[in-house]
């Protein structure tokens, strides 16, 4: 090496040696896979300028064609070895919907002295780092399945380094043969315990060629796979739904998502063809510990495609499995690829949560049942956006909550093993029918089917709450949250459960970290902010963020409620009559919850009024009635025996 020039760069306290491919940190070697490294050694060359993906992978990967998802991988392992986790810009920027730029101030200096010595001692090569194997179109199986030795470096780049590998020739060739034997699976060490795994979103393999229900789709039903396997607790679809952005680090969702492993994927379907690319990573060090890649002919292999993974994953983390939770990986809910596909497309519009899209949600699950009558699923699915229309007062609940019932009891009878169907059954037992102890019985079998799935726990609170037993529903609550972190609407309902309990506080903080998960989060008719503000007697506050709810969701009934009881029991009786006559005339237009305007009437002191409100909502079996005994702003009616006798006629107790 003596006498040929080394190219050095220097940015902040790190030196890179471009010859021997060294990266050096106050003069201590920084470990690198070696397309890591050329990946970095590309940008420093090209500081200051974006590079677009495409450019960086040809650059990086110059001899083959591979996927964009490798190289956000590499980014991301050079991010860690550089000590980015608290700015993630630090060094290398993200330019969205471009590519990289490395932003770090860089200087090159040549260096002609031999000082640095590196010695390779076996032509053996082990794999260090898992990604470093690049995920190749369109087929990597016979692509080179190892790395490199690393050199062992001790003290300062003024002394001779000496290699503690040498008299280890043996070992090293004996470990390489095993890892090219055993492909690209890296054999997890067993470990008793519980494991815990998220399933993300699947990733285009072509940016400008998405399929957005089929990508959270595959995740959904491989959710649904694994979350039969009692030694795994596995993320619900609540709490992974976020994560559908094509810039999403794999790595810092497993750690959003407090779990041990993530899967993610790449997916494509070209008419008959579909490709797929596969890996579980260890979140703890990013490690990749199983991939695979698919690339088959016919739709219809996407069936085979999920049985295979789910397979292989519990074979990765879980060391046996009972018959049931075999039976539970292999099970498929149609084999019709067409039905599978409208009902993915339903689930997708049903997850926007809005009236048009719960309409052509409606629409793509009667389509999925015409074609498979059998589908258990799609009755499911369709169960549920009924429920979710009642309860936001979309449409009245005489028009949804006798379909819902139809399907849900459909898909039991078709799935007696079925959580999700046994869910939404248990929640129309809840808030129409006022079956408690139906409600209960069915929820309790949804939870014993999935007890790693937050929702039914979440409409389990709501049960304890309708009846009063607050604590019980708070604690259901946490349980909820604790098995989807992440999920907006689960932490929004821990807010409710401390609002209806008086501790305002924690309403509050809890309702900021759903605002935090979603800044775009809130369902009207929920203005709970404003609530508990005004149960605080801080009625300016509260009347602010009514206006902030209006900048959303418009003279949504529901904030309007909020905004006229405020404005009643702050003295404010104008405006609170204002806001009544507009409530008023809206619902001789649309149907929303008579509770709303229960509310404001219940602020002017006017009981009777108000009573003559709830008996509406009574007799239209408005799902929003359940909560009528815990809501602070309704609790100067609970002396007046016509409150008494309507939570009779609901069957609550006193």
């Amino acid at each position: 090496m003596s006498g040929q020039a080394k190219h050095i760069y220097e940015f902040g306290t790190y030196r890179i040696d471009a010859r021997d491919h060294l990266l050096l940190r106050d003069e201590e070697v920084v470990p690198l896979a070696p397309k890591a490294f050329d990946l970095l050694l590309v940008l420093v060359e090209n500081s200051g300028r974006v590079l677009s993906k495409e450019e960086l992978m040809k650059l990086v990967w110059p001899d083959s064609f591979v996927e964009e998802a490798n190289l956000s991988r590499h980014v991301f392992s050079l991010r860690k070895a550089l000590g980015e986790d608290g700015d993630p810009n630090k060094y290398i920027e993200t330019i969205p919907r471009r590519g990289y730029r490395f932003v770090a101030g860089v200087t090159e200096v040549q260096d002609e002295s031999d000082e640095l010595v590196v010695a390779e001692h076996s032509r053996s090569r082990i794999i260090i780092e898992q990604m470093d194997a690049p995920i190749l179109a369109p087929d990597y199986r016979g692509s080179d399945r190892t790395g490199r030795v690393l050199a062992l470096v001790a003290g300062t780049r003024r002394r001779t380094i000496l290699l503690a590998l040498a008299c280890a020739g043996t070992l090293v060739l004996a470990v390489a043969i095993y890892f090219w034997k055993t492909g690209n699976t890296v054999v997890e060490p067993t470990a008793t315990g519980v494991k815990s795994i998220g399933v993300l979103p699947f990733k285009p393999l072509v940016a400008d060629r998405r399929n957005e229900s089929l990508e959270i789709g595959m995740a959904d039903t491989l959710i649904s796979k694994l979350s039969g396997i009692t030694q795994l607790i596995v993320r619900p679809l609540s709490a992974i739904r976020k994560y559908t952005g094509l810039e999403q680090d794999s790595i810092a969702a497993g750690r959003e998502l407090g779990v041990d492993y993530v899967l993610e994927g790449n997916l494509q379907m070209e008419g008959e063809k579909v490709r797929a690319t596969v890996r579980l990573l260890r979140v703890k060090d990013g490690r990749a510990i199983w991939t695979d890649k698919f690339d088959e002919k016919s739709s219809d292999s996407v069936f085979s495609i999920q049985d295979s993974i789910s397979q292989q994953v519990a074979r990765a983390l879980v060391p046996t499995l009972t018959g049931a939770e075999q039976r539970q990986l292999a099970k498929r809910y149609t084999d019709n690829t067409e039905a599978y596909n409208l009902y993915l497309t339903g689930r997708f519009f049903w997850n926007r949560f809005n009236e048009e899209g719960l309409k052509k949600a409606i629409d793509y699950f009667n389509q999925a049942i015409a074609i498979d009558p059998n589908y258990a699923l799609a009755y499911t699915g369709l169960a549920g956006v009924y429920n979710v229309q009642g309860a936001l007062g979309i449409v009245p609940p005489a028009e949804t909550w006798s379909k819902a019932k139809w399907a849900a009891e459909k898909a039991v009878e078709l799935d007696d093993k079925l959580a999700k169907a046994h869910q939404v059954l248990g929640t129309v037992k809840l808030m129409y029918e006022w079956d408690w102890s139906g409600a209960e019985r069915e929820l309790t079998r949804a939870m014993e089917l999935n007890p790693t799935d937050g929702d039914p726990h979440n409409i389990y609170a709501y049960y304890y709450e309708a009846k009063g037993q607050l604590d019980k529903g708070l604690s259901e609550m946490r349980r909820a949250q604790e098995l989807a972190p992440l999920s907006a609407v689960i932490n929004a309902d821990v807010a409710s459960a401390f609002y209806y309990q008086g501790n305002y506080e924690e309403a509050i903080n809890a309702w900021r970290k759903a605002e935090q998960i979603n800044p775009h989060f809130g369902l009207p008719p929920l203005c709970l902010p404003a609530q508990i503000y005004e149960q605080k007697g801080e009625y300016d506050r509260a009347i602010a963020e009514c206006q902030k709810a209006f900048s959303i969701f418009g003279r949504d009934p529901g904030i309007l409620a909020v905004l006229g009881y405020t404005y009643a029991v702050s003295g404010k009786r104008r405006e609170a009559q204002i806001i009544l006559a507009e409530i008023e005339s809206l619902w001789k237009r649309r149907y929303f919850s008579p509770i709303d305007v229960a509310l404001i009437y219940t602020g002017l002191g006017d009981k009777d009024a108000a009573f003559a409100w709830l008996t509406k909502a009574y007799d239209a079996r408005d799902p929003q009635l359940i909560w009528v005994r815990v809501e602070p702003e309704l609790k100067s009616l609970h002396t007046d025996p016509r409150f008494t006798d309507l939570l009779h006629r609901m069957n609550v107790a006193q």
